[in-house]
């Protein structure tokens, strides 16, 4: 195949390191090439770089470059992509007194409030979502009883739980399920797999992963060898990316940010190949986003946000036109084919979260003004929209809004930062982060709508210097129990705040600090 790549760019690429940098527990090694180049990997330029050195990136992968079918070789290293620490837990962090900090975080001045918010029922609870799932299978004889309540109930428990719009996905849990029984004892065997995985994420954060280790060593297996195949046909790399949205959704509740990336790296070529453009074509983001296929929906999505909360380039670069006016109009509707269900960012929103992104790598902090003046219409544009269920709660309503405004908030602060070079002083930051702790103010702690806002807290610490509010933002992510536990996503993202807040006491902060910030706790 022949992918476009990044490799006309106009400026220095930054020499990335390999992504085995860290320790990882035996969870079944994936063979990859090792030193030759790979007809299906390339790295991607880095965005230019802005007053000091940034660290370098790791490892991105690109379009595929091969005039052969190719998708990866096989070589002689192995890799393993589930990482069981962050590389950056022993960053040595400034002292107030003085020397170095041997802290896995820095030595906090703020008082904070780290007590976990009780778990609520919710008033859209698991018992009204068991209903709603229930309708329509309990008629279907060939389902056994038994396994359609356990399944019934491991989803609920994690829709009610991690979903930002759980009423909204009824329909897809209630065909994964049919289907699963449907296509045989594999797919049923990995449906039971995920409903296991799912059920002990949510009751607790002292959970027993086995479950989770068999189903994502299942993916990587499939992954590996669809990597490994010299004719790969677009159908093989679908039925590989199965249980990709899964796998991820749950590594972002239980493993480190280094982990989904090295996991994203691995399915990059396979979710290339599943996409139905032609070798010289970049992916159709709109298209991706309004289609069937979750999994590739999830990818996508995931590679766009991952981008933008850590200053490293997307994993590929996308085709960011409508190809219909509809298209357009689906993700700015209500009830829109997007993923707004699963974390609340609007679905609109992702393609110029994308074209940022795509802007950052191409131009830095030298996006001229009318690009700007586009980007920051489309971002005014997204304006919150939500399913409004009956009986639903006034509340849960309020809060899903402001989880969408926040978003919208979070990506002007992305915007003047990131593309305008403007500091956490500049007055169009200043103002963002005002809008946005009122926001916060106006909703009282709790685990809905916090949940969704760890991510948009994470950006807007960024433009926070203000210890009073890098208390009240703190207060808030301790609160949500994920984001206490050690080496996950969650708690990486209070680790990347406080080594920022650490390094920048003493001035305004700058959109670079997020990139030399990731890595230094990530060590990607």
């Amino acid at each position: 195949m022949n992918l476009q790549s990044h490799s006309t760019f106009l400026y220095e690429q930054i020499p990335t390191p390999p992504t085995e940098h860290a320790t990882t527990p035996p969870l079944g090694h994936m063979l990859v090439s090792s030193g030759k180049s790979s007809p299906g990997i390339r790295q991607m330029p880095t965005p230019p770089i802005e007053g000091t050195a940034l660290p370098p990136v790791g490892k991105p992968t690109t379009q595929t470059t091969s005039s052969s079918s190719t998708v990866s070789s096989v070589g002689e290293r192995s890799i393993l992509y589930w990482t069981p620490a962050s590389p950056g837990s022993t960053t040595r962090y400034p002292s107030p007194t003085g020397g170095q900090s041997s802290s896995s975080y820095p030595q906090a001045r703020l008082n904070v409030d780290r007590s976990t918010y009780p778990d609520e029922v919710d008033p859209e609870d698991r018992e009204n979502l068991q209903v709603a799932l229930l309708d329509g299978l309990v008629l279907d004889r060939e389902l056994e009883s038994n396994m359609v309540s356990f399944l019934v109930h491991s989803f609920t428990s994690w829709m009610s739980r991690f979903l930002f719009e759980p009423a909204r996905v009824i329909p897809l849990f209630r065909e994964a399920i049919v289907r699963s029984h449907s296509y045989g004892p594999e797919a049923h065997q990995r449906m039971v797999l995920i409903a296991k995985s799912v059920l002990n994420v949510s009751e607790s954060t002292d959970y027993d992963l086995t479950p989770f280790t068999i189903l994502y060593n299942q993916l990587v297996k499939t992954v590996a060898e669809a990597r490994a195949h010299g004719d790969l046909t677009r159908e093989a790399a679908v039925e590989a990316m199965q249980s990709c949205h899964e796998v991820i959704s749950l590594m972002c509740k239980v493993c480190t940010l280094a982990s989904v990336l090295n996991t994203m790296d691995l399915c990059a070529p396979v979710f290339r190949r599943a996409c139905p453009e032609s070798g010289n074509e970049f992916v159709n983001l709109p298209k991706v986003l309004t289609g069937f296929d979750i999994h590739l929906k999830l990818y996508a999505t995931m590679d766009v946000l991952l981008s933008a909360i850590t200053h490293r380039p997307m994993f590929f670069r996308y085709n960011l036109d409508f190809l219909s006016p509809l298209d357009e109009e689906l993700l700015n509707s209500d009830d829109g084919p997007g993923l707004r269900w699963l974390a609340g960012v609007p679905d609109r929103l992702i393609v110029t979260l994308a074209k940022m992104n795509t802007f950052l790598e191409d131009y830095g902090n030298r996006v001229d003004s009318e690009r700007i003046k586009d980007l920051e219409r489309e971002i005014s544009a997204c304006t919150a929209t939500f399913f409004c269920g009956p009986g639903s709660d006034p509340a849960l309503s309020l809060g899903r809004i402001v989880v969408q405004e926040s978003w919208r908030l979070v990506a002007f602060i992305y915007l003047y930062m990131g593309l305008c070079g403007a500091d956490s002083s500049d007055v169009r930051v200043v103002d963002s982060q005002k809008k946005f702790m009122r926001l916060l103010e106006g909703i009282r702690p709790r685990r809905n709508p916090d949940t969704f806002l760890v991510v948009p807290m994470m950006i807007l610490g960024v433009a926070t210097p203000s210890s009073e509010d890098q208390a009240i933002i703190l207060a808030r992510l301790w609160g949500i129990s994920e984001c206490k536990k050690p080496e996950t996503l969650g708690n990486d993202m209070i680790r990347m705040l406080m080594d920022l807040w650490a390094r920048t006491a003493q001035r305004p902060t700058v959109w670079s600090d997020v990139r030399q910030t990731c890595f230094r706790i990530t060590g990607m």
